[in-house]
């Protein structure tokens, strides 16, 4: 009988690794996933589920990064705490449920919801969604710059921020800009090993620094 368990546990452990990861469309795909990566991604599955108490299958995988934690509490410290100023590796996870963005944590195999946390770079779920068609329109520009499919660019993040001037950051020779500030976003891509950055003000949408076709 003992056994049996133990082969029952083995075949179900199996079967759970091989299991696919759902990705919100156009965020990534199971295939690209490493062992490492795909352990992450159902850590923080199930962490998720256990917290809003629903089923695996209602929640997508947006983005998993890499990361190190400046101390041990993880990105998510809780006031009155004291943390031990180490510096951990682990990994961040923005999922999605009904279109809501949940970030979980990770560090040493266990994954948790942290509700402090932000998802983009102090970018609310609200407001990163308000980025989408500039997104689609990066991806795009990208993907015709570089030969690819638009499918094979990975979207991995977006981080607000604030530029001088009207240039986004990405002056042009010889252009003058209206010197005032300007709110966008700093959207970054991933297509193999490189990475390219687009910057937008939700009425233009720049590659920034210029992209060469190598």
């Amino acid at each position: 009988m003992k056994r049996f368990s133990i082969l029952f546990a083995a075949v179900a452990a199996t079967a759970f690794a091989a299991e696919e990861i759902p990705f919100v469309p156009g965020q990534g795909s199971d295939e690209k996933l490493t062992e490492a990566e795909r352990s992450v991604a159902n850590l923080a599955i199930d962490a998720l589920a256990a917290d809003l108490r629903i089923a695996r299958d209602g929640i997508l995988v947006d983005t998993i990064r890499a990361v190190e934690w400046p101390n041990s509490s993880v990105g998510c410290p809780k006031p009155d705490r004291a943390y031990l100023d180490v510096i951990t590796p682990g990994h961040k996870i923005t999922l999605r449920v009904d279109g809501q963005i949940y970030v979980a944590h990770e560090a040493r195999g266990r994954a948790f919801i942290c509700h402090q946390s932000k998802a983009f770079g102090g970018i609310t779920a609200r407001r990163e969604l308000v980025f989408g068609p500039q997104m689609l329109a990066a991806r795009k520009d990208l993907a015709g710059r570089i030969g690819v499919p638009e499918k094979e660019i990975q979207f991995v993040s977006g981080e607000g921020t604030s530029w001088t001037d009207a240039s986004l950051g990405c002056p042009e020779p010889g252009v003058m800009y209206a010197q005032s500030k300007v709110d966008g976003w700093v959207l970054t891509f991933r297509h193999g090993t490189r990475a390219f950055t687009y910057n937008t003000d939700l009425n233009r949408t720049v590659p920034c620094p210029a992209i060469s076709t190598e």
